[in-house]
């Protein structure tokens, strides 16, 4: 074979090698598949930036969290439980039930989470009806957003931080900032990016979260959130006890609405059954009345319950219990003891107790 001839077969490989179609449209799509991968990935950081700045406010991270932001309770009325489920009203509800997790539901509304005879979940606004299991899966399925209260995943959702007595807004869930003090928002274990540059403040604490619920700036807020979330739930204790005595049961007749019901609490050694104005009882090895009847103190908020049962008390003396109420969202007996032979101290928390919403 001449030069010439070789020189020809080249020039044919290097026409062969450049116009085959083949060739070119795989050289075509790697290379659109590289650029659609290298543009998703600045759209992902793109708006993963833009929601941590949103989520984190201002450069100090204020959030509206550090200036009394407050996001309302939203309730909705018991509709036809599970009967599996009716016991756990006389109990407190737990974090899980029926294998889903509660998280960012206020204690006193888990009731509001129990699955129905269908077991459904129905949403607050009464117009729509779930699978149970849908709760809190990252996914909005209520137009209310009360499926979701501990993700995420609703733009009208609410997270409710416990040992705060706060509600946050959803968004606020899983940015990797923690804004209750316990850290239960931050559930996920969510990071914040690096190269989101947030400044260092005392006031911004990234996750992992610790527990800094008993720092002093955290147990103002607390006792604050308590007398605004106690004050609104009076109004209702003040509707209830309109006409009623007010030398019996405080301004307004605010303290009757306690009188027609009874609350339990339970000791290591005894349960003691608090009825005011009716009746106190402790029951153990034995069964005695501990207070009858009573007697307020308006101005501290004392109730007095004498006349119980006198066995084994000295000198005859009758049984009696001094009920203390103390400000609180929900009705509760945090504490009972005997404090000297057959007088009983009673903390009770009330929304009756604490001050008109006006005052807060």
């Amino acid at each position: 074979m001449n030069d010439e001839q070789v020189q020809n077969q080249r020039h044919l490989r290097l026409m062969l090698g450049r116009n085959n179609p083949y060739q070119t449209l795989v050289a075509l799509f790697v290379t659109a598949l590289f650029f659609m991968f290298f543009q998703a990935n600045i759209l992902q950081n793109f708006q993963r930036h833009q929601m941590m700045l949103r989520n984190s406010g201002s450069e100090t991270h204020n959030k509206a969290k550090y200036v009394n932001h407050f996001v309302p309770e939203q309730r909705a009325p018991i509709r036809h439980i599970n009967p599996k489920f009716a016991p756990k009203f006389a109990t407190e509800i737990g974090i899980k039930v029926n294998g889903t997790l509660l998280r960012g539901v206020k204690k006193a509304n888990r009731k509001y989470y129990l699955p129905n005879s269908n077991f459904e979940f129905v949403c607050f606004d009464g117009n729509q009806s779930i699978p149970f299991h849908a709760v809190n899966n990252d996914y909005c399925d209520c137009s209310d957003g009360s499926d979701e209260p501990g993700t995420s995943a609703c733009a009208n959702g609410r997270f409710y931080c416990e040992p705060e007595h706060e509600y946050l807004p959803s968004s606020r869930v899983n940015d990797g900032i923690c804004d209750c003090c316990d850290g239960s928002d931050e559930w996920k274990g969510v990071t914040v990016a690096p190269d989101l540059n947030l400044p260092d403040s005392p006031k911004v604490l990234l996750a992992p979260c610790s527990n800094v619920c008993n720092d002093f700036e955290h147990e103002k807020r607390l006792e604050m959130n308590i007398k605004r979330e106690g004050a609104i739930a009076k109004k209702e204790y003040i509707e209830i006890g309109k006409g009623q005595d007010e030398t019996m049961y405080g301004e307004n007749g605010v303290y009757y609405k306690l009188s027609q019901n009874c609350y339990m609490y339970k000791s290591p050694g005894y349960i003691y059954s608090v009825c005011p104005y009716q009746n106190v009882t402790q029951s153990g090895k034995d069964f005695w009345i501990i207070g009858r009847n009573g007697t307020l103190n308006d101005k501290t908020s004392i109730l007095t319950m004498t006349g119980g049962d006198k066995d084994h008390c000295p000198d005859g003396k009758a049984r009696s219990s001094v009920i203390q109420f103390n400000c609180a969202p929900a009705d509760k007996v945090r504490y009972v003891s005997e404090k000297e032979t057959c007088v009983y101290s009673v903390k009770f928390d009330t929304p009756a107790a604490c001050p008109n919403q006006e005052d807060t």
